[in-house]
């Protein structure tokens, strides 16, 4: 049997959540993916819930590791944030973070407390970036408009094959902190 690392798991359980959601994907197809029996499967991760926090930790890392974020100004380090928020949604097509908290719900309360964590992670990272130019309420409010800008282009990306939504939507969001 071959040796399947945890990464690797956790970054196909991301892109089965990405293309099935939640519902949708099941452990059997994971081990099928990954080239494990089930059972193997299932001494790694007791359930698919316990994904959920991995996949997210995961993304989130792959987020705010971008080399202009630390130490960089804060427009410089914001629209590396953007930017590779962007890059990620553009690239797949879909959010991990939506088709995952459209599919958990108080049956799951790992997996939905993982996804409000996610969100809340990605709102907290952007406003103390942006705090360093503005109060910080006025801050959370800008970087939720942000992710919500961002997150919609990605319906018309899905839906309509449109990649210019996107490019709107990180020049709108970037607009909106150099006034």
């Amino acid at each position: 049997m071959t040796k399947v690392s945890r990464e690797k798991i956790i970054r196909e359980a991301r892109e089965l959540f990405r293309e099935k959601g939640y519902v949708g994907a099941s452990m059997q197809d994971l081990a099928d993916k990954v080239g494990l029996r089930k059972a193997s499967l299932y001494m790694r991760f007791p359930n698919k819930e316990a994904l959920v926090p991995e996949v997210l930790s995961l993304t989130l890392d792959e987020t705010f590791t971008q080399p202009d974020i630390d130490g960089s100004d804060w427009y410089t380090a914001y629209k590396a944030v953007v930017r590779a928020i962007a890059d990620s949604l553009t690239d797949r097509k879909r959010c991990v973070g939506f088709h995952l908290a459209y599919g958990v719900g108080d049956d799951t309360p790992m997996a939905k407390e993982a996804v409000r964590n996610f969100f809340q992670a990605h709102r907290d990272r952007m406003t103390d970036i942006l705090e360093k130019a503005m109060p910080r309420d006025i801050a959370s409010i800008t970087a939720t408009d942000a992710l919500v800008r961002l997150e919609g282009a990605t319906l018309l990306l899905a839906v309509f094959d449109d990649p210019g939504a996107m490019e709107r939507a990180v020049d709108a969001v970037m607009a909106a902190v150099r006034d």
